[in-house]
């Protein structure tokens, strides 16, 4: 399986905090160019755990059921102008023809201070689980807590999902592969140019074996032989018996939020929420950091995860179609904390602009 932030052109990104960061994936170059400020934003796409939780910024594919497209900045207000303009109906994507409005709302305008006045937020006990896996992470974000109630919020513990467990692995992944394989063949079909000749996710994979700075060796293509090997189509019984189960899945956060009189529901940043499963909106906000004196831990590429001033955050979830209460609560809870101010001083690496020659090429730290 290839690393997080990897390509075969420029080799391996990491995150600006600490030597070897690793940056998590998908939008790993995303991340990490709004976080050195090499943009003012940036794009990304996410169905799962986003790479902001250790890049530092704030945010709202691969397949059409699952992806979710949205800005990635330093910012929760700049965040609300950029969704200003790419929110809205799109002819070429059907997962937006149930927008419920035709002119989206303004996001910008509620991005207010006392957005949180009343606000009932969801804090399931499963969530305070994964909190106290990282005794950091507890503290910070039981402190966070305690700042939302000073802001007018009502939080609202000791519930729980009905059938979620965050990390459980509940996640099949024949729904997932069978959407990536059709995706693959619809994008290669539309190509109006294809050196390659790649009509499939077979093909690409064989393309991949043959190109030696894909390192297939060691990189594999792991996610796409699963993909290619799937049983059934998205029209076949197996696939709609997998989708009800996993739609079933995401409407927990649903059903929590509604069981329980609740606008939003709060989770550290690693907390496996089922938002894909549910095509929830969510947004990320930074928490913290971790202390000078944190031990530092790799994952089995030798990748750091964790260590001094990698930074860590909060999601805050909601309904569909409810981001602008989502960038409400974000925005009000950032101006009150300000922790993304401590985001350039955090910084271990610094970006490098050289001279001309270096116009247009990516950089790699």
């Amino acid at each position: 399986m290839s690393k997080s932030g990897w390509s075969a052109l420029y080799g391996q990104a990491v995150g600006g905090f600490y030597e070897s960061q690793d940056p998590q994936g998908s939008s790993s170059g995303s991340s990490i160019a709004a976080s050195l400020k090499l943009a003012s934003f940036t794009i990304g796409e996410k169905w799962g755990r986003w790479p902001q939780t250790n890049c530092w910024i704030s945010v709202p594919g691969w397949n059409p059921e699952q992806d979710s497209v949205g800005p990635i900045t330093q910012y929760v207000k700049d965040s609300a102008i950029i969704l200003n303009v790419i929110a809205g109906n799109d002819i070429l994507d059907s997962a937006t023809d149930d927008i419920p409005f035709e002119t989206p709302p303004d996001y910008e305008a509620v991005c207010q201070t006392n957005a949180l006045d009343s606000i009932r937020i969801a804090v399931p006990r499963s969530v305070y689980q994964v909190a106290q896996s990282d005794p950091e992470v507890d503290v910070a974000f039981r402190g966070a807590i305690s700042r939302f109630r000073e802001l007018g919020a009502i939080i609202v513990e000791d519930i729980d999902f009905e059938n979620w467990k965050p990390g459980s692995g509940q996640r099949e992944d024949l729904f997932g592969d069978i959407l990536l394989r059709e995706a693959f063949e619809e994008f290669f079909a539309g190509l109006a140019v294809n050196p390659h000749g790649i009509k499939n996710i077979s093909d690409l994979i064989e393309v991949t074996k043959n190109i030696s700075e894909e390192e297939y060796s060691e990189c594999g293509a792991d996610w796409f032989e699963s993909a290619r090997d799937a049983p059934g189509t998205s029209m076949s019984e197996e696939f709609f018996a997998v989708k009800g189960r996993m739609e079933h899945l995401g409407d927990d956060i649903a059903r929590l939020l509604d069981t329980f009189d609740c606008d939003v529901l709060l989770a550290p940043s690693s907390t496996d929420l089922p938002l894909d499963l549910g095509r929830l909106p969510g947004i990320q906000i930074p928490l913290g950091f971790y202390s000078s004196n944190r031990e530092v831990v790799r994952n089995f590429r030798g990748m750091v995860t964790k260590a001094p001033n990698i930074p860590y955050g909060i999601t805050i979830a909601g309904r569909r179609f409810s981001e602008e209460k989502l960038i409400g609560c974000a925005y009000a809870f950032e101006q009150a904390t300000l922790v993304v101010n401590q985001n350039e001083a955090k910084l271990s690496i610094k970006p490098h602009f050289g001279g001309q020659e270096t116009a247009g090429k990516a950089y790699k730290f």
